[in-house]
C-alpha cells in the first residue's frame, strides 16, 4: 500500500485521501504508521472541511485569516471537522424544561422575572436581582446546584439593592457586578460579591470610572472586566453610549479605552462573550422606540486594542435586542431576543456562528422549544446550557435547559461530560384564574417590551 503514495507529493496525497468520508479515512489511517502519518496532515482535514461545507470555505477575505490562525494545526482541523459535523445533527442538542417545583426544596425558587444576572461558580449558578415590572425589582439571590438540581436561597451579608439590567462577571472566585437600575431613581456602579462568604460590598476603585448605566454588556479576559455601551442618564434624557472601559481586578483600576478599527455604533441591549481571548459583541439597538436594531457582529482584540467587523455568511439572524448569547468552544450561539423582521415581537430561534468561517446557521434541536422571549439568562455548566425566565408581554416563570449529546461534548472538550441531575417537567403548566388573568393583561398592556425606551431602563 505504501508504494502507491511513495512518489506522490504530500499535497497530492492529501487531496486524494480527502475524497474519503471521515469515518472511512479514520479506518484507513489505522492500517499502519505510514497511513497514520498521512492522515495527520493538516491539509487533508482542511480539504475535508472545504469539501463537506463548500459554501463556508469559499476563497475570499476569510481564507488568509483561517490559514494564518489554524493552517498548520492538524489536530485542530480533525477535531473541528467532527465538531461541525455533530453540530449539524439535531440530536446533538436537546431542549428540556426543568421543573421549578421539583427543584425548589421547600418552595425556594426564583419568581417570574427578567433582566436578572446568572453567574457560574463551582457547578452552581447564582441568580441576582431582576424585575417583575418597571418599579418592582429584586435584591434576592438564588443558588442553583447543577449537580443536584436544587435551588437554595442563602442569607447574604451586606445590603444588595433592588437591581436589574446589570451585568455580573466571575473573576478568580469573585463576582463583579456593574451598573443596573432600581426602576425609580437610583443607578449603580461597581459591587463585588463573594459566593463563598456570601458577602456583598462596594469596593474602592481607582482611575477613570465609567458612568453608571444599564442595558450594557460585560466580558472577561484574564483578570480584566470590559464594559461596553448601555444607557446613560444625562439630565432628562437616556443616551445610548459607545464607550469601552476595562477594570483591572488585580489593581481595581478603571481605564477608558480608545480603540482603533471599525467601532460598533452606540447601543444597548447587546451581549458579549469571550472566545480565544477576543470579545465577540452581538446585537442590540438604539434610538427612541428602537429606531435602529442590530443583528451584527463585532470583535474586540484586547492585545491590539482594536475593533473589527467581520463579514459573515449563512442564515440571516433574526435576533437583535436582549437576546441570549453564549459559546461552546469556538461556536457562538444566539437565542431569542427582539426580532429584526417583525418589529414588536420576540424570538425563540437559535443560531450558531462558526467563528472559524464566520458562517451563521439556524439550529434545529431535539424536543419542544420554550416560548418566544428576550431578557433571559443563559449559563453553560458542563454539557448543559441553562435558560432562566425572561420576558414576553410580561415576566416569564420558566426554567429550561439545552443538553449537549455526549459525542458533541467530547468533540469540543476532549473529555467525558459530567454527571448531573436534570428535573424535567412532565406536568402541564397551570393556567391563571380569571381574576389573575385580568391583572396580568393590565400589566402586559402597560409594559410592552417595545413601548417607549424609558420603560426598559
Amino acid at each position: 500500500m505504501n508504494g502507491i503514495f511513495d512518489n506522490l507529493p504530500c499535497e497530492v496525497t492529501s487531496y486524494l485521501l480527502s475524497f474519503l468520508e471521515a469515518q472511512h479515512l479514520a479506518i484507513f489511517c489505522e492500517t499502519n504508521k505510514f497511513m497514520m502519518a498521512l492522515g495527520s496532515q493538516p491539509m487533508l482535514w482542511r480539504e475535508l472541511c472545504a469539501r463537506k461545507w463548500p459554501n463556508q470555505f469559499i476563497e475570499g477575505e476569510s481564507t488568509p485569516r483561517i490559514q494564518k490562525e489554524f493552517g498548520e494545526d492538524a489536530l485542530f482541523w480533525k477535531h473541528y471537522y467532527v465538531q461541525k459535523h455533530l453540530l449539524s445533527l439535531s440530536s446533538s442538542m436537546t431542549w428540556t424544561q426543568i421543573s421549578l417545583t421539583q427543584s425548589s426544596l421547600g418552595g425556594v425558587k426564583p419568581s417570574a422575572r427578567y433582566a436578572h444576572s446568572g453567574t457560574v461558580f463551582d457547578n452552581k449558578i447564582v441568580y441576582i436581582g431582576g424585575q417583575l415590572q418597571q418599579k418592582k425589582r429584586f435584591n434576592d439571590f438564588f443558588f442553583y446546584d447543577t449537580t443536584t438540581g436544587h435551588f437554595t436561597q442563602p442569607k447574604i451579608k451586606g445590603c444588595p439593592p433592588n437591581i436589574s439590567k446589570h451585568t455580573t462577571m466571575e473573576i478568580a472566585g469573585l463576582f463583579y457586578t456593574f451598573g443596573g437600575y432600581d426602576g425609580i431613581s437610583e443607578r449603580f456602579e461597581l459591587s463585588v460579591f463573594d459566593p463563598v462568604k456570601r458577602q456583598w460590598e462596594a469596593p474602592a476603585t481607582f482611575g477613570e470610572r465609567p458612568l453608571s448605566r444599564s442595558n450594557h454588556s460585560s466580558a472577561v479576559v484574564g483578570p480584566n472586566m470590559y464594559i461596553f455601551g448601555g444607557l446613560l442618564q444625562q439630565e432628562e434624557e437616556l443616551i445610548d453610549s459607545d464607550d469601552l472601559h476595562v477594570l483591572n481586578t488585580q489593581t481595581m483600576t478603571w481605564t477608558k479605552l480608545h480603540p482603533s478599527g471599525v467601532l460598533p455604533e452606540a447601543r444597548c441591549g447587546h451581549k458579549m462573550v469571550t472566545i480565544d481571548g477576543k470579545i465577540y459583541l452581538f446585537g442590540g439597538g438604539n434610538g427612541d422606540n428602537w429606531a435602529m436594531k442590530f443583528n451584527d457582529l463585532h470583535i474586540y482584540d484586547p492585545e491590539t486594542n482594536c475593533w473589527t467587523k467581520p463579514e459573515t455568511t449563512g442564515d440571516e439572524v433574526d435576533s437583535t435586542t436582549f437576546s441570549s448569547v453564549w459559546n461552546v468552544g469556538r461556536f457562538l450561539f444566539v437565542f431569542g431576543g427582539g426580532r429584526k423582521t417583525h418589529r414588536g415581537s420576540v424570538s425563540n430561534d437559535i443560531y450558531a456562528l462558526d467563528t472559524v468561517t464566520m458562517h451563521w446557521t439556524k439550529q434545529t434541536l431535539t424536543g419542544d422549544a420554550p416560548s418566544e422571549r428576550d431578557d433571559c439568562t443563559t449559563n453553560v455548566v458542563g454539557d448543559t446550557v441553562y435558560l432562566m425566565h425572561g420576558y414576553n408581554n410580561g415576566a416569564i416563570d420558566q426554567f429550561w435547559s439545552i443538553r449537549m449529546s455526549s459525542p458533541f461534548f467530547r468533540a469540543v472538550h476532549q473529555q467525558e461530560p459530567p454527571s448531573k441531575v436534570l428535573k424535567e417537567s412532565h406536568s402541564p403548566l397551570l393556567s391563571l384564574s380569571p381574576s389573575l388573568r385580568k391583572v396580568k393583561n393590565k400589566i402586559c398592556q402597560s409594559l410592552s417590551p417595545f413601548s417607549l425606551r424609558r420603560v426598559r431602563q
